[in-house]
């Protein structure tokens, strides 16, 4: 139970750093490439501001001139609105192609702010329109390579998805290590109350035994001179009796279950006799106001302790009869891919969400079952059984609509 709780503790602690962290880092990634583009445009601006004046100085000597220079920051070519070239300064032959291919043939007037990639190179391309006492006289394409940039915000992303992989593993082994330390204590109270509950329950068995067999001789040898007053009262002391002796067996065995010293001899049973031979000896004892029917696929078998599974079967029918006044119970029986699966479901009281979470909890008794018989034991029997088949149990339920007991088997 306690590892569990720390796996589940430490899987929490480490998804919710994984979540905040992972926001942080995203947050930053798109922040730091934010600003940079915003560096990159503000440069663009700048560069297009000293070149347009040079539309004017070529459109007038009517001469297209293209200059290469690879080892140039910045690129631009000119161009007149009817999209005819003027002039440029280019870093990578073959671009001012693939630019005019792309984007040439696009509105004069029209702004455009594209990120390109050519020849596995990575640029930033800034079109603006050129004016002449606000008319527009052409257009200029001004552009830098990025690639260094790119490549450096790529690693970067990956090197912050590792970090976040390897702090989150980190995280949660840490996590698991603290929860463990935060629980030493709780465990070690636990334990020692498991111990005590089962010692108690084990050293009242014998007096209680001596107890219930002095009633017997007394009863017997003193029975012509006890008054009927006493032999009522001997038998209501032999009832108690029998009601503390199988109340301190379910102690018991609870215990022995935390304990996990409780051993089962498993072996294959016929899951579908045994249910229909328990169903048969319910329906002699259920009352007539009551409709009690089944639905037991035939040949299923179960690897388990016949004797457990049947002691569960009780448990539940006799709860639904113990809270069904009138109306019908019904146990089924089926076989899917993955398991096998026993329900007992009636038409009874019912039970509140609230209530359905405690239902297996121990002495755990809702209002409706405070005004029935019962120690509030034997849900929580019925549940260790269940996890002792590796097993799960739960419950379904509608005030005044019925409850209904689901249980999966694994094949």
């Amino acid at each position: 139970m306690f590892h569990k709780t720390k796996k589940k503790l430490s899987f929490l602690y480490a998804t919710l750093y994984l979540l905040l962290f992972s926001l942080f880092v995203i947050v930053l990634y798109f922040s730091l490439v934010k600003l940079m583009e915003n560096q990159q445009i503000n440069e663009l601006e700048d560069f297009y501001g000293k070149q347009e004046h040079d539309f004017f100085e070529h459109v007038n000597a009517n001469a297209k001139t293209l200059s290469y220079d690879p080892n140039r920051s910045f690129f631009y070519y000119i161009y007149t609105k009817d999209h005819k070239f003027v002039h440029g300064d280019e870093s990578f032959k073959g671009l001012k192609n693939q630019l005019e291919k792309a984007y040439g043939n696009r509105n004069p007037n029209e702004e455009l702010l594209q990120h390109y990639e050519w020849q596995e190179e990575h640029f930033l391309i800034l079109k603006k329109p050129i004016y002449n006492d606000d008319t527009v006289e052409g257009y200029i394409f001004v552009g830098k390579s990025v690639t260094s940039q790119h490549h450096f915000f790529q690693m970067t992303k990956y090197l912050l998805i590792l970090l976040t992989c390897i702090s989150t593993v980190l995280i949660g082994l840490l996590a698991y290590y603290m929860a463990g330390k935060a629980m030493v204590p709780i465990q070690w109270s636990f334990d020692k109350q498991k111990k005590f509950v089962s010692d108690a329950s084990h050293e009242l068995r014998t007096p209680l035994s001596i107890f219930y067999s002095s009633l017997e001789i007394l009863e017997a040898e003193e029975a012509k001179q006890l008054s009927p007053f006493g032999k009522e009262l001997i038998a209501d002391l032999k009832d108690e009796s029998e009601i503390m002796k199988e109340l301190i067996d379910k102690l018991l065995f609870l215990a022995r279950h935390d304990q996990q010293q409780v051993s089962i001899q498993k072996e294959t049973i016929p899951l579908s006799t045994l249910l229909q031979k328990v169903s048969t000896k319910f329906q002699r004892i259920m009352p007539p106001e009551i409709q009690f029917s089944t639905e037991i696929q035939e040949n299923i078998e179960l690897l388990g302790d016949a004797s457990k599974i049947q002691e569960l079967l009780y448990i539940l029918l006799d709860n639904a009869i113990r809270y069904t006044n009138n109306g019908a119970i019904t146990l089924t029986l089926f076989k899917n891919r993955d398991s096998v699966k026993i329900t007992v479901a009636d038409s009874g009281v019912g039970m509140t969400e609230q209530e359905l979470p405690l239902v297996f909890e121990r002495f755990y008794r809702s209002d409706a079952a405070r005004q029935r018989n019962g120690t509030g034991l034997g849900l929580a029997i019925a549940k260790a059984i269940v996890e002792q088949h590796d097993g799960t149990i739960y419950a379904t339920s509608k005030v005044a609509q019925g409850t209904t007991f689901h249980i999966e088997f694994p094949i």
